[in-house]
């Protein structure tokens, strides 16, 4: 993982789980690898992935079983996806907004870029 600066890391092991969410790389429902295993894929330390996994708890993404391991929740796709659009549109868009007023780029500039974009 290449870690971003002045961004809590275990969000960003939260973001990657979502990642793989989003993706279809992990579906609702599955078990999670561990969090020892977890650990090693992000290069962290596991008290870190047990805050990350606890946020998406909280935000009803993934389950524990005890004694059997983390699991995604059966809309965790869904509330996975509501979570990452609420962040961006708190946290990215307002930083987006205001570059483009600064360089007087219009919606309708944006829109244009971004159809040239899937061309």
């Amino acid at each position: 993982m290449q870690f971003k600066p002045n961004y809590p890391i275990y969000l960003q092991v939260a973001d990657f789980v979502c990642e793989k969410v989003l993706t279809g790389s992990w579906k609702d429902g599955d078990k999670l690898p561990s969090v020892k295993e977890l650990s090693l894929m992000t290069s962290v330390n596991p008290n870190t992935v047990i805050k990350s996994l606890a946020y998406l708890q909280d935000h009803g993404i993934v389950n524990t079983q005890r004694g059997v391991g983390y699991f995604l929740e059966a809309r965790a796709q869904q509330c996975t996806m509501t979570l990452k659009k609420n962040q961006f549109v708190r946290q990215e868009l307002p930083e987006v907004f205001a570059t483009m007023d600064l360089l007087g780029i219009s919606l309708q500039d944006l829109n244009d870029y971004y159809l040239q974009r899937s061309k």
